[in-house]
């Protein structure tokens, strides 16, 4: 995922030729999200000084003393299988808020973005789930088609006519032939 920072507003933009800010970043729970850091100057890629180092981190807010994730300097990736992002979905909610803000500098200087609002998605597929049972279709089968005393089963066009053919045959009337399955 690269992430535009813009070097005169620390704040995150939509593109390097875009000045235009980011409102929010929506994130998936148990992703592991490769981080590109672009650093972006007048609307161009900016090169950072030699040993420019960038850490990004995801906190569900201001206070907290522990980060939901967190990529190092040096770090490419933004685990978001933690524990503590587990911990923020212990109740199952559909999405958790988080904040996201990078440090970055070259040695000796520091600096910190705009903080970022994030929406972090909870996982719809979590691997520990069965496989789906299979529906019955509810189908009648002839025999209960032509019995025509089940009531919460439907019937083919099929079946439909193998009723009427079974009903014409026990009432005397011969002029509707069974058609053969």
């Amino acid at each position: 995922m690269k992430l535009f920072l813009d070097l005169k507003n620390r704040r995150f933009v939509k593109s390097a030729a875009s000045n235009v800010a980011l409102d929010r970043l929506v994130l998936k729970r148990r992703d592991t999200l490769p981080i590109e850091v672009v650093y972006v100057e007048n609307g161009a890629v900016a090169t950072p000084p030699v040993g420019t180092t960038a850490a990004v981190g995801l906190k569900a807010k201001f206070s907290d003393s522990n980060f939901l994730a967190y990529a190092a300097p040096g770090q490419t990736n933004l685990d978001l299988n933690t524990l503590p992002v587990e911990a923020a979905f212990s109740s199952n909610p559909a999405t958790v808020s988080a904040l996201l803000e990078i440090k970055w500098g070259a040695p000796g200087t520091a600096h910190r973005t705009a903080t970022l609002a994030v929406e972090l998605q909870n996982a719809v597929i979590t691997g520990d789930e069965g496989t789906p049972a299979a529906i019955p279709d509810g189908k009648a089968t002839q025999t209960e088609a032509e019995a025509g005393t089940d009531n919460a089963k439907w019937m083919t066009p099929l079946r439909t006519v193998q009723a009427i053919s079974a009903f014409n045959s026990s009432a005397g009337i011969g002029f509707m032939p069974a058609p053969t399955p």
